[in-house]
């Protein structure tokens, strides 16, 4: 259990769920892994440690949930999907700045994660049950280049893929620099990158 307190039965006092887990994800940023306890996480949050059994049965469950949470703007891109012919600029804008808010709260998960075995193994069960991972994102701007390229509107010659690669890691490493333990050196900005990308596709 994420807590020492014995589970309580029925309805919690009214607490957030949003509350929790914004909580979890500050204890998990500023304090670790080993400090996520039900103790920790109500005492930010605000609510009775009873709230947060109810809602999260042990530490992984709080953890998937924030996770999960982090996925909802994800989710809601892959339901737009992407119309064929939408301008470059804004479709690269949209998903550069989708995935680096969900960076920004994905990758504490993780690497809090990475410090237990137990909940390694679970986070790696749920992201390949769930087909999780850069993948995704490489598949939809790829697909959505090649498209471009079929119709004529993005340089032939160039691996669709590779470009779409390309742009998913500038956004992996924009994000992972805020969570290192470093000076932050200046990065080239997003919207930078999608400059780069737009001017490597355009049709010669």
């Amino acid at each position: 259990m994420i807590g020492d307190t014995p589970k309580r039965r029925g309805r919690p006092p009214a607490g957030g769920r949003e509350a929790i887990l914004a909580a979890a994800l500050q204890v998990i940023r500023e304090r670790g892994i080993a400090r996520l306890t039900a103790r920790e996480v109500a005492g930010l949050a605000g609510v009775s440690e009873a709230s947060v059994f109810y809602h999260y049965k042990d530490r992984f469950g709080l953890l998937q949930a924030v996770f999960e949470e982090g996925l909802r703007p994800l989710h809601e891109l892959a339901d737009r999907g992407i119309s064929p012919g939408e301008d470059p600029r804004e479709v690269l804008t949209l998903y550069g700045h989708t995935l680096e808010t969900f960076l920004e709260q994905a990758l504490p998960v993780i690497a809090a994660a990475q410090s237990d075995s137990e909940l390694r193994d679970s986070m790696a069960a749920y992201m390949s049950e769930h087909s999780l991972g850069p993948h995704r994102g490489v598949k939809a701007i790829g697909d959505y280049l090649a498209a471009e390229q079929a119709a004529g509107r993005a340089r032939a010659g160039v691996d669709p893929y590779a470009v779409a690669m390309m742009f998913i890691g500038a956004c992996y490493t924009r994000s992972s620099q805020h969570q290192m333990p470093m000076p932050k050196v200046e990065l080239p900005p997003l919207d930078d990158v999608i400059d780069a990308i737009v001017a490597l596709m355009r049709p010669e």
